[in-house]
């Protein structure tokens, strides 16, 4: 008997129903929150505005960044990260602004005590 492999992925959802896909063979990135000039853009994006963030795959915290498109959506709710990874694979993730921000903050405020 013979049984064809498929690729399974990872789907998250975020608050407003939204789904995202992610091959399960593909790394996961996120956004370089020990860059102190990548969190005071994430924190003065405006509605509307597309920025550039930093981000670098979640399990290598210390690879070299790799740029990617920050966007802010039009009523400032949302803020969604698009990029191609170096092996051509566009990625998108998204988050809550008011919680990024935060984060961004608490980051920022950090690195300037250490």
């Amino acid at each position: 008997m013979s049984t064809d492999q498929v690729e399974i992925g990872r789907t998250s959802r975020n608050l407003h129903g939204r789904y995202r896909m992610t091959p399960s063979n593909a790394l996961t990135y996120v956004i370089n929150f020990r860059d102190r000039a990548n969190c005071a853009r994430i924190q003065n994006a405006q509605p509307g505005e597309e920025i550039l963030v930093l981000v670098h795959p979640e399990q290598e915290p210390l690879a070299d960044p790799l740029g990617a498109k920050g966007i802010r959506n039009q009523d400032g709710t949302l803020f969604m990260v698009e990029f191609t990874t170096a092996g051509g694979t566009p990625q998108s993730f998204e988050w809550e602004y008011p919680l990024l921000k935060l984060v961004a903050q608490l980051f920022q405020a950090h690195s300037l005590e250490t």
